[in-house]
């Protein structure tokens, strides 16, 4: 795997390009508090009023310099506490580079970002992150990388939390396990364990099942929800599928292209929890047809 994977994971639980601690992320942590949840199941506690932003761009702008446009323009957009949301549009859209906003690897060239109402400035241990790929370390047994960012901001117990992640996401079992055993969608489920290991309250996932086969895709679809109804992290999914992002979200924010801007936020009526029946739904069909009308006529302009 690419050195820069290995520099971005560290990066998203160090702060730091050379995995040295910085600010940011050295201070103690909010304190969080565990609650049941229908289930019994174990769940992060939101401290806020879902009415309060857990995430808020005011009118962001990312610019690269040297393309005609900028990658994002002038974007406002508030996510509640525990709110799923998916990124959908054409690709060049600005998506994956709204999600590096979020998670304070790339600064806007103008505009604001805000966590919980106070500024956020760069990479920080309430933000997880979930990769394209899944960028574990391969040197590392299953259960040292899920432990790796406990540890780093020294967390009690980091393995106890590492394995208890694991159990929540099915893996338990190969807990000693080397990475480069383990098939892509176990990865994947790992990568999930680990961002979710500290704890954070929001979790930022950039096409994390792009690589994997339809059944597989569908299953950790399904294991996705599963685990967010368990923890209620607040949720930025970037995909490309329509469908994957009406199954999963509250909400779908689609993109324009040529700049990167909002075209319009849909909100999706079905109940949870919910399966892959949904898909059959008349419902279902017409927001999907909505969707792909609007990122047709998006992709189109790639095309001039």
């Amino acid at each position: 795997m690419a050195r820069g994977v290995y520099e971005q994971s560290l990066h998203a639980f160090t702060g730091s390009r050379d995995g040295s601690p910085v600010a940011a992320f050295s201070a103690p942590l909010p304190p969080q508090r565990l609650v049941g949840t229908a289930s019994g199941a174990p769940a992060l506690a939101n401290s806020r009023d879902v009415s309060t932003p857990r995430l808020r761009l005011d009118r962001v702008t990312v610019d690269f310099g040297k393309r005609r446009h900028p990658a994002v323009d002038d974007v406002s957009l508030s996510i509640a506490a525990g709110e799923f949301v998916a990124l959908l549009g054409p690709s060049g859209c600005g998506k994956s580079t709204l999600l590096n906003v979020f998670a304070g690897f790339r600064a806007p060239t103008r505009g604001h970002v805000y966590l919980d109402e106070q500024p956020h400035l760069g990479p920080s241990a309430r933000c997880g992150v979930v990769f394209q790929r899944h960028s574990l370390f391969p040197w590392m047994t299953v259960v040292e990388n899920v432990a790796f960012g406990p540890r780093r901001l020294g967390l009690r117990d980091p393995l106890g939390i590492a394995r208890e992640l694991l159990d929540l996401v099915g893996l338990g079992d190969v807990s000693e396990a080397w990475p480069s055993s383990l098939s892509g969608g176990m990865q994947q489920r790992v990568g999930i364990a680990r961002a979710l290991a500290t704890k954070p309250p929001v979790l930022l996932m950039d096409e994390p099942f792009g690589a994997l086969d339809a059944q597989t895709r569908s299953l950790m679809q399904e294991e996705l929800l599963s685990i967010w109804d368990r923890l209620r992290p607040t949720v930025v999914f970037v995909t490309h599928d329509i469908e994957e992002a009406i199954f999963l979200a509250d909400r779908v924010v689609v993109m324009e292209a040529l700049p990167g801007r909002i075209a319009r936020e849909i909100q999706i009526p079905f109940p949870r929890p919910r399966s892959h029946d949904i898909f059959d739904q008349q419902a279902f069909i017409e927001r999907r047809r909505e969707i792909a009308d609007i990122i047709r006529v998006e992709a189109r302009k790639s095309f001039r």
